[in-house]
């Protein structure tokens, strides 16, 4: 997804669009300073020439540029009463990569110019750059920056439903009461979708509060769209994930008790097989004493007997458990 040059750019540019009143966006260099409409240049940092571009940008204070360009992954906004500016999160864009992984990309914008940059591609500026190239412009650097978090809010939500389902198997192992049910692979699956599910609430749960605290700080410009869409978006992926880690909770403490019982359950046998012997290995015991006047060392039948002797004792031991009812 780079911008399409006849010859490769020096600058870092990943590619610019200028947005012109009345006509579709324009994908090539941006437009002039001072024109109509509104501009977003999007740098990708990885280029060594993309940090010389960007502070050389004249439409932001210093501080805001050395936040494009930086490498802290501390999600905030800020804003100096003209611009804003901020580190937000996505999921990464890029073969190989865990689906779960979360990259941050940066961002200052004015009324009439959005400059984003990050080391590594990422999913909502891509949504972005879809709906661009299929006709759906944003009004405003505003409506673009308020549409990546909403993208980002709802692939969320989507990998968390696909974390949903895949409790639901092991919802449906833990429910199958059968003793040889297998439950071996469940503690592994159930701490993966904590994991990756943490993953993505460490992400979503800043920026949350960033929407809901900084709205009063931003400038009147950067106020006029609605911002409901993205926040009501982010909560209620909080609320999904939420239920999620709660419900991924208590069916790891139905596995904990459900592996008890069948750890219980064999200590039992391992109990019962080893008090049932445990007579009879006192008989053999017995008679392998290399001591004179041995009974029946002298008799035929010697060995019968003392087999039926350690049946006679396995019994009788069978017959006490059952009696008090251990059994």
């Amino acid at each position: 997804m780079e911008l399409p040059h006849a010859a490769p750019r020096l600058d870092g540019l990943s590619w610019a669009f200028a947005f012109l009143p009345g006509s579709m966006p324009a994908l090539g260099d941006p437009r002039p300073p001072g024109g109509p409409g509104w501009d977003w240049l999007h740098y990708d940092l990885v280029h060594s020439g993309a940090r010389a571009a960007i502070e050389a940008e004249r439409a932001f204070p210093a501080f805001m540029l050395r936040l494009l360009v930086g490498s802290d992954e501390t999600p905030r906004i800020v804003t100096d009463g003209e611009a804003v500016a901020g580190v937000l999160p996505s999921f990464v864009r890029s073969a190989g990569a865990d689906e779960h992984e979360i990259a941050w990309w940066r961002f200052a914008m004015r009324p009439d110019r959005l400059v984003s940059s990050r080391r590594r591609p990422v999913r909502a500026l891509a949504a972005v750059w879809d709906g661009i190239t299929g006709g759906h412009a944003p009004e405003g650097p505003v409506a673009l920056l308020d549409g990546a978090i909403t993208e980002f809010a709802r692939e969320a939500r989507r990998r968390v439903a696909r974390l949903d389902d895949e409790l639901d198997v092991a919802e449906d192992a833990l429910l199958d009461l059968r003793p040889s049910a297998d439950l071996g692979g469940l503690g592994a699956q159930l701490g993966q979708a904590r994991r990756e599910v943490t993953i993505i609430k460490r992400a979503l749960a800043p920026l949350a509060r960033l929407l809901a605290e900084d709205a009063e700080e931003l400038p009147d410009w950067a106020m006029e769209g609605s911002h409901d869409s993205a926040h009501s978006a982010v909560l209620g992926t909080l609320d999904d994930i939420a239920a999620l880690h709660d419900r991924a909770r208590a069916l790891q403490d139905e596995l904990t008790s459900r592996l008890a019982e069948e750890t219980n359950r064999r200590l039992y046998i391992v109990s019962v097989v080893t008090t049932v012997v445990m007579p009879a290995a006192l008989v053999t015991g017995f008679f392998g004493m290399n001591t004179g006047g041995m009974l029946w060392q002298e008799h035929g039948l010697g060995t019968v007997f003392a087999f039926g002797l350690c049946l006679l004792a396995m019994l009788g031991t069978l017959g006490v458990l059952r009696w008090k009812r251990l059994l």
